[in-house]
């Protein structure tokens, strides 16, 4: 019996004779994955066998099921014992995003929080720090971009990589040293 799960993660796709493509995944239950090409790639055909990594879950097969815009569906293909670990790793995830902050990174609070985002077909947000690490950053606003979207915070590139109720979270592609990060770093 599945149960829902509502998980989104990052990923990548490769369906034989073809090249990995970067994805992203929305994951509701252990049996079905509904995945979304980020990157230039095939979309498999109906029938065709896929193997799938997933962030934070693993590899996993399947078959495809059908076609959406842009992405398709795949059936996950384990034994039960396979399939009782992916839901575990499932309900593991959606337990930690419940939970209080697991961030690895030390986290402050600049002065300058103001910063412009850049977002895809060159619009422009405004945003507000709600904290900043070395790695990463969360950012208060009202549009949000979708988790895999490369967005540029300030003059920083960067990838969100959740959203939270007020807005998103972001990875850098380049982090800040130590020595240049502090309470009055600008972005």
């Amino acid at each position: 019996m599945a149960t829902d799960f509502n998980v989104t993660t990052l990923g990548r796709y490769c369906s034989p004779g073809a090249d990995d493509v970067q994805c992203l995944a929305d994951v509701s239950s252990a049996d079905f994955i509904e995945l979304r090409r980020l990157s230039a790639g095939p979309l498999p055909k109906i029938g065709t066998h896929v193997a799938c990594y997933l962030d934070n879950i693993g590899l996993m097969d399947g078959v495809v099921l059908h076609g959406r815009p842009g992405g398709f569906v795949f059936q996950v293909v384990a034994n039960p014992e396979r399939r009782s670990r992916i839901e575990a790793r499932l309900a593991w995830l959606r337990t930690a995003d419940e939970q209080d902050d697991q961030r690895k990174a030390t986290r402050i609070v600049p002065v300058h929080r103001q910063v412009q985002v850049l977002l895809q077909g060159a619009r422009v947000a405004e945003a507000l720090v709600a904290d900043l690490s070395m790695t990463g950053a969360a950012l208060l606003l009202e549009k949000r971009p979708e988790v895999g979207a490369t967005v540029t915070v300030g003059k920083r590139y960067a990838t969100v990589v959740r959203h939270t109720a007020e807005g998103i979270g972001v990875a850098f592609r380049m982090p800040f040293g130590p020595l240049t990060f502090n309470e009055r770093v600008i972005l």
